[in-house]
């Protein structure tokens, strides 16, 4: 076996992603009894030198935890992990694909748009409601599981609005401007972040879904994703709810 951690031990089977920071590899878990538990995703921190990886492994605790407590079944769950090893990691569920490949291969149909987007959306409204805003919302970062249930992953930049729970250096280090810049709000780019931030990415991810032509998505669109932040939807419940009333007109 390549690792252990409480009762369970995993082999390492492949690499299958990586990033400035991180990697993933696929993992077969077994409990220490020798059953097969199945196939999993591994997420690990990257070997960044000694300056940089106390300073990343604090940042990619704060990852887990926040990922960790939020349990719902549109975010990917996470299920082990050692944050106590020089390259800390976390196991979660292997995921099929991802929502970029799905809109690329053009397999999905506008039902199965709808349906990824309500997920997404009741994943971020659970987010919202305890307090963490994403900040990274993009395809990429939304992952397809089996019956095509979609789930928000990474939570590498997510931010706790409940300041007493950052350490000041942390929150320094995550507020400049961090993201993917297109689908970055203009507050965004200069540090600024609210909920309206996420509603930003939504309104480009709904968009990225290329629906048929409609007055009210396209009204939808306008609305989340307007310069100014107040003039965006006040919550994405709000967006939601509008979202539903218009892909209800789409579907024969």
């Amino acid at each position: 076996m390549d690792g252990f951690h409480g009762n369970y031990e995993f082999k390492i089977v492949e690499e299958i992603g990586g990033g400035t920071f991180g990697f993933v590899e696929k993992v077969e878990l077994f409990n220490v009894a020798g059953n097969r538990c199945g196939y999993y995703a591994r997420k690990s921190l990257k070997e960044l030198g000694a300056e940089l990886q106390d300073q990343f492994k604090r940042r990619f605790a704060r990852e887990v935890t926040y990922q960790a407590s939020c349990v719902h079944k549109n975010i990917v769950n996470v299920y082990l992990c050692n944050l106590r090893v020089e390259q800390p990691w976390f196991i979660m569920d292997l995921a099929e694909a991802d929502l970029h490949k799905d809109l690329l291969s053009n397999s999905m149909g506008i039902e199965d748009k709808i349906s990824a987007l309500n997920m997404i959306f009741e994943g971020v409204i659970y987010m919202h409601g305890r307090g963490f805003l994403h900040r990274d919302l993009k395809p990429f970062n939304v992952l397809r599981f089996a019956g095509n249930v979609y789930k928000i992953s990474d939570f590498g930049l997510v931010k706790n609005l409940d300041k007493e729970r950052e350490s000041e250096l942390i929150t320094k280090m995550m507020d400049d401007g961090m993201g993917t810049p297109y689908f970055m709000s203009p507050e965004a780019r200069v540090g600024v972040y609210s909920p309206q931030s996420d509603i930003y990415a939504l309104g480009l991810i709904m968009d990225l879904m290329e629906f048929p032509s409609s007055q009210s998505l396209s009204k939808i669109f306008q609305k989340s994703t307007m310069h100014r932040p107040g003039d965006r939807y006040s919550t994405v419940t709000e967006m939601y709810s509008d979202f539903a009333k218009a892909s209800s007109e789409l579907i024969p």
